[in-house]
């Protein structure tokens, strides 16, 4: 059987992923050797695996760009408008030149560029089509993070998205950290009623999750929650006595019980509606081995009303309109692995070896030379 030359001799990654390297490069290998991609991972229907050639070779192509082309947009996209894996991409590129530049002491490129970056995220988020190539709880939580730390209570809503994101597309499997999320969110906000009312109802769920005091124990001292904060803290304590410390927390809630206790922000309490601070009270002196435990899609739908109002994404239902290989070979302008192309001695006034038409120093003569 002849040997393969793939395009790209390396495959672009990021921290979303939720596929390997090796997939990718099975799938763009067998795409390339005209081989039926429904049979080539278990697991990945045809479309899933036309998608991830499509959107690996398009993410791939922008490692091989000039900056200047990446960043001004006047590249050409190989299958039309970039899709989420490639943006995902463009997002770590653009993280990265932000690093540099601080390091750089270009506070104005610094900011610009992580602007650009979360834009680029954001945008993946409101995609209404989820490629199977990315892990959009992380992508979720990192957005979300984000706007609540600049103060801007749109960040609810992408944790409320999280949620659906969760429910819809893996059964609840992190819905417990969704909400915790929210929380938070709503401290940050400045909307304690709402956080205290989602914690109440679950420890009332399940007064054996540890993650519940966990939450209170690093977060409360923060906005000022210090009297409730010890009272929940030395609860998980009491908790990890009695299951002998499973999840290794023991250290992290006695460093928060004597962060509090030495805590100047405290009594702000007494913003919060008596009820309210009432019902967690109570919820916080049940017994270890009590508990509602309701199906965690009705716990959710009742401690977020508007869920099904927040848009979710759905799986592709249809193929990209992928060319032959050699169609795409001679788009590529090489057959040869990049190694090759960057060993040939090429002058600035040549004709640029991926067949653009421009000159080599006007086209990737400057990326050449950075990886070298």
């Amino acid at each position: 059987m002849r040997k393969m030359n793939l395009p790209y001799d390396e495959h672009a990654m990021s921290r979303y992923t939720c596929v390997t390297v090796n997939v990718i490069d099975k799938l763009q290998r067998d795409y390339f050797a005209g081989r039926d991609l429904s049979r080539s991972i278990p697991g990945f229907n045809e479309i899933e695996a036309t998608v991830i050639v499509a959107e690996s070779l398009e993410a791939d192509r922008l490692l091989s760009l000039p900056p200047n082309e990446l960043l001004d947009g006047s590249f050409e996209p190989l299958f039309g408008p970039l899709s989420d894996w490639p943006r995902a991409v463009m997002a770590e590129l653009c993280f990265e030149v932000a690093n540099l530049a601080r390091e750089m002491g270009d506070r104005k490129k610094h900011r610009d560029f992580r602007a650009l970056s979360w834009a680029v995220l954001e945008e993946n988020l409101n995609s209404p089509v989820a490629s199977p190539m990315l892990w959009y709880e992380s992508i979720f939580f990192d957005v979300g993070q984000e706007l609540r730390a600049r103060g801007e209570r749109r960040a609810i809503d992408f944790f409320k998205r999280s949620l659906a994101h969760d429910l819809h597309f893996h059964d609840g499997m992190n819905a417990g950290g969704a909400l915790r999320d929210l929380v938070e969110t709503y401290l940050w906000v400045g909307d304690p009623d709402a956080a205290l009312e989602i914690l109440t109802a679950l420890l009332r769920d399940d007064p054996s999750n540890i993650w519940n005091y966990n939450l209170m124990a690093i977060t409360f001292d923060r906005f000022g929650l210090t009297e409730i904060g010890t009272q929940a803290t030395r609860r998980g304590l009491e908790l990890v006595e009695a299951t002998g410390d499973p999840e290794n927390i023991r250290d992290q809630l006695l460093d928060s019980l004597n962060d509090m206790e030495k805590s100047e922000q405290h009594g702000r309490e007494a913003e919060v509606d008596p009820q309210v601070l009432a019902d967690l009270r109570d919820a916080l002196t049940l017994d270890f081995d009590a508990g509602e435990h309701r199906p965690i899609v009705a716990l959710c739908h009742e401690l977020v009303p508007d869920l099904d109002r927040m848009p979710i994404m759905h799986p592709p239902e249809e193929k990209p309109d992928l060319p032959p290989p050699d169609v795409l070979m001679q788009r590529l302008g090489t057959s040869a692995p990049r190694v090759a192309r960057q060993e040939r001695d090429l002058g600035r006034n040549d004709p640029c070896w991926c067949g653009s038409g421009k000159k080599y120093k006007h086209c990737h003569l400057r990326s050449d030379q950075g990886r070298r």
